[in-house]
């Protein structure tokens, strides 16, 4: 970078060695010279390869990392992010301990605790009525927690009692859907939707494959809420959509592998859903997959800690997917953050 000295400018720089928008003086090329050095802002690849030269204010490498453990170890747990509050909630899980983590400081917090001690349950976070519900879990009670007054309501019950199914929020049709499942050893391909303004449950078309310990995530580009994997039998790969403006149920790409007892979030950024770990019949899983709606397949991304029964979230703040507790070996509060 050239400067001023007692008789002019002086120093080396040229104009391709200063940032684009920025003007600088030097010997070697004048003075009041405009930068021409591309500001390319953030890097964001999981292609290798040589970039264009010029100026980046971060790079992004794929993979994960790990953030402060929860304070609870635990396994069969249900999680959901809270937009409102910059948080994201791990509730119950072989207890009624609900703790909320804020990437801000890489910390966890205790929050009242839930009414019910749920295993295999779900959670949901509703953005229009700025609430995090708790669903079924060997029942067919509902909760509700509010952040403001950090406490639980009782809402209406769901209209099947059951453990190890999935949930998830269409933030398009404002209702929250509870999906296949266990009843008293009957694997379920029902499907009910809650609404917050009527405070009751509907049920909707079935979906086509009866299964339990699945996960689910709403895809707010393409409008479709996906049922993924789970056990009917045998492990899973199958993965269906549930349009609500058909009520309807589409069979899609199998995921690359088959298990159950995994966790999924969906990416709103890179428009992609994850399927997080899980088990097989090779016991505890890393295997981290993404599904594509446009390309309709599925890409094997890096690998997490070998867990199932653990918990997932996607913190559109941080644009960060967070896989959370689980089980291998025992009950786990490790958590990891997935960088696209």
């Amino acid at each position: 970078m050239g400067f001023w000295g007692g008789t002019g400018a002086i120093g080396n720089a040229l104009a391709a060695d200063v940032l684009t928008g920025f003007t600088f003086s030097s010997a070697a090329a004048g003075i009041g010279i405009a930068g021409t050095m591309p500001n390319n802002g953030t890097l964001r690849t999981i292609t290798a390869g040589i970039y264009p030269a010029g100026y980046y204010s971060a790079v992004y490498i794929p993979g994960w990392t790990t953030l402060a453990s929860d304070t609870t170890a635990r396994a069969y747990l249900a999680a959901a992010y809270d937009s409102s509050a910059n948080l994201t909630y791990a509730i119950n899980g072989n207890s009624n301990i609900v703790t909320a983590y804020s990437k801000s400081s890489n910390s966890w917090t205790a929050l009242a605790n839930c009414p019910a001690s749920n295993i295999c349950l779900s959670a949901a976070y509703d953005s229009s009525a700025n609430l995090t519900y708790e669903i079924d879990g060997g029942s067919n009670s509902v909760y509700a927690y509010s952040k403001s007054s950090n406490s639980w309501t009782t809402l209406a019950n769901d209209l099947v009692s059951r453990l190890g199914m999935a949930a998830a929020y269409d933030s398009s049709a404002n209702l929250t859907y509870a999906i296949d499942g266990n009843n008293n050893g009957s694997n379920l391909s029902t499907v009910t939707a809650y609404s917050k303004s009527s405070n009751s449950w509907t049920t909707l078309a079935s979906d086509t494959t009866a299964r339990a310990y699945l996960a689910a995530a709403y895809d707010s580009s393409a409008n479709l809420t996906y049922a993924i994997d789970g056990y009917n039998n045998n492990y899973l790969s199958t993965v269906t959509a549930y349009s609500k403006s058909s009520n309807s149920w589409t069979a899609l790409a199998s995921d690359a592998t088959t298990r159950d007892y995994l966790a999924a979030a969906y990416d709103s950024y890179a428009n992609l859903t994850y399927a997080i770990d899980g088990s097989n019949n090779s016991g505890a899983l890393s295997i981290v997959t993404t599904y594509s709606k446009s390309s309709n397949s599925w890409t094997t991304l890096a690998s997490d800690i070998s867990r199932y029964g653990l918990a997932a979230a996607y913190d559109s703040y941080a644009n960060l997917i967070y896989a959370i507790d689980g089980y291998s070996g025992g009950n786990l509060a490790t958590v990891m953050a997935y960088i696209m």
